[in-house]
């Protein structure tokens, strides 16, 4: 299942159950368009709980401290269940500053209790409008 919040910004959903490997989510990361994965516990992306998020860079860093037995390891090992989360009413630049503020290079855009994306700071930043400028009409 794929989705994207009402703004436009952010890439579209991808889902992986938690029961898959590493290697499983390193293929889905490979497609154009995926920055995050949103691992859940269910058979479906409609009914899953979401356990956390996982991203290229996460997978990096634990092969570099695993090497690459962790390509056989299950994703929910390696998902970041405390990550950073967002409303999906805030502007560019409310994004940019919680993008700062936690120190982080996705955020999961929420309307209220549901998930509507995972963005990138590169998402923002080309959403963000350049100081010095007005805006388009």
């Amino acid at each position: 299942m794929e989705n994207s919040d009402a703004s436009g910004r952010g890439a579209a959903l991808q889902y992986i159950r938690m029961d898959r490997t590493v290697r499983d989510a390193v293929r889905l990361l490979a497609r154009p368009g995926s920055d995050a994965l949103v691992v859940i516990d269910g058979r479906h992306d409609s009914d899953g709980a979401i356990v956390g998020l996982l991203t290229e860079r996460d997978i990096f860093r634990a092969l570099t401290a695993g090497g690459l037995d962790v390509l056989d390891a299950l994703v929910w090992t390696l998902a970041r269940t405390d990550f950073a989360a967002v409303d999906v009413a805030l502007a560019p630049q409310e994004r940019l500053a919680a993008f700062c503020r936690h120190r982080t290079e996705h955020l999961a855009v929420m309307d209220g209790f549901a998930l509507r994306s995972v963005e990138s700071i590169w998402d923002c930043l080309a959403a963000a409008p350049v100081r010095g400028t007005a805006p388009a009409p």
